[in-house]
């Protein structure tokens, strides 16, 4: 379960739930464990999208930016792989908040999506786990009093069983969701929350690492770290994935992959400080990006509503929130996870396949299958957010920006 990026609120009050259906595997454990993962989005989120195609790429896009935080994981390698789709239309799992529906409970509506899929599985090609991705505002209960200071919820070590499922807020097109998911996904590998035991006998849990160290599996943000698995939060996946069992690692589908491509190169950075600032009223003046910490500052004004000597003048603010991963810091270099470095050579390699996207119509039946997806934009690999912190007050301009930043224009 996470709640905002505050070690205040919510740590002793979250209870993760573990599964218990596990037994030791006497097969092989696997060296790579590709996770099939199925997607289910709300209307909020995927009438954003004109086409399949281009909620698909999406996804592919957000996928690599989590697979590149799983990629210190061995014993096996864990890697996720979009397989499909499902447009809710009914929503019958959805528990809204009874006073305006632009708000998802998420702990009723984790426990209804759970037995939303049960008949839908076969029809979504039987993945290792399934995220419901919402363009809602998550809301959950702290001390039991309501907050919307939710953000996504999932089952502890489900993968492959029966509760497969988590959930997380994501506002469409701006892959703000992308660090839900990846958190959310790793309770669904077996990871709780740094600096907290496992109940179940053999299972390491992650008391050994501190929840300040600010990794993934805390929701305390001190730069890089933020975007990296503890150790502990390793080994407790490499633990469930290696007593998972040969049908869990099975790949049983084929899937989608965009090759090469992160939600910093796709997506632009006035669009991204748009999103930040969140206010009508302001006009960007300009955008730079940290080379020192990767943080990007969005530089604008509003016009003052009080009139000095019949002038009526700017008032400027700024905004910072992490970079996106592969967003430019630099001649030549990149923002990933955290850090500017030189920007990797673009992947080459590509291969071709199609899977289904599924809609759903009616909470009665089956998904209706849609023409297979064979868009360019997103092709089959067959091998195997950040809140912004909010500005500090009225900020006078500076003709060039801080020292260890790039600056862009806002056009």
């Amino acid at each position: 379960k996470t709640l905002a990026l505050s070690e205040a609120r919510g740590k002793a009050v979250v209870s993760e739930r573990w599964n218990p259906i596990r037994t030791p595997q006497p097969q092989r454990i696997p060296d790579n464990f590709t996770v099939e993962l199925f997607f289910i989005l709300d209307g909020p989120h995927h009438r954003y999208f004109s086409t399949n195609e281009a909620l698909l790429a999406y996804l592919c896009v957000m996928i690599n930016s989590v697979n590149l935080r799983y990629g210190p994981a061995r014993a096996p390698t864990i890697k996720f792989m979009v397989t499909g789709i499902d447009k809710s239309t009914n929503e019958s799992y959805a528990v809204l908040a009874k006073q305006n529906d632009k708000y998802i409970f998420d702990e009723g509506t984790l426990e209804n999506l759970k037995d939303y899929i049960v008949d839908r599985e076969s029809q979504y090609g039987f993945p290792d786990a399934i995220y419901l991705m919402t363009g809602r505002d998550v809301f959950t209960l702290i001390n039991g009093k309501p907050s919307v200071n939710g953000l996504g919820i999932g089952y502890v070590s489900s993968v492959c069983t029966h509760a497969k499922v988590a959930l997380g807020e994501d506002r469409p097109g701006r892959y703000t969701g992308t660090h839900t998911l990846t958190h959310e996904l790793a309770h669904v590998m077996g990871a709780h929350h740094d600096g907290d035991a496992s109940t179940t006998s053999g299972h390491p849990g992650a008391k050994q690492c501190s929840w300040n160290d600010g990794h993934i599996m805390s929701y305390i943000n001190k730069g890089p770290s933020h975007h990296t698995f503890s150790w502990c939060s390793l080994r407790q996946m490499q633990y469930v994935v290696s007593r998972a069992g040969q049908v869990c690692w099975t790949i049983r589908s084929s899937g989608y992959v965009v090759h090469g491509r992160y939600p910093g190169s796709v997506v632009p950075t006035t669009e991204f400080c748009s999103d930040v600032i969140n206010d009508n009223q302001a006009i960007i003046e300009n955008i730079t990006v940290s080379e020192r910490n990767c943080k990007v500052r969005c530089l604008y004004y509003k016009w003052d509503t009080s009139y000095t000597y019949g002038y009526r003048g700017r008032r400027y603010y700024y905004q910072e929130a992490d970079a996106l991963d592969y967003m430019s810091c630099g001649s030549n270099k990149v923002c990933i996870q955290g850090i500017c470095v030189k920007k990797p050579v673009a992947e080459s390699k590509v291969t071709t396949r199609s899977t289904e996207v599924y809609t759903t119509k009616v909470s009665t039946k089956a998904p209706t299958r849609i023409p297979r997806v064979t868009g360019s934009q997103c092709r089959c690999d067959c091998n195997n957010t950040v809140p912004a912190r909010p500005a500090t007050g009225p900020t006078n301009w500076r003709q060039r920006p801080p020292s260890g930043y790039t600056r862009y224009r806002s056009g």
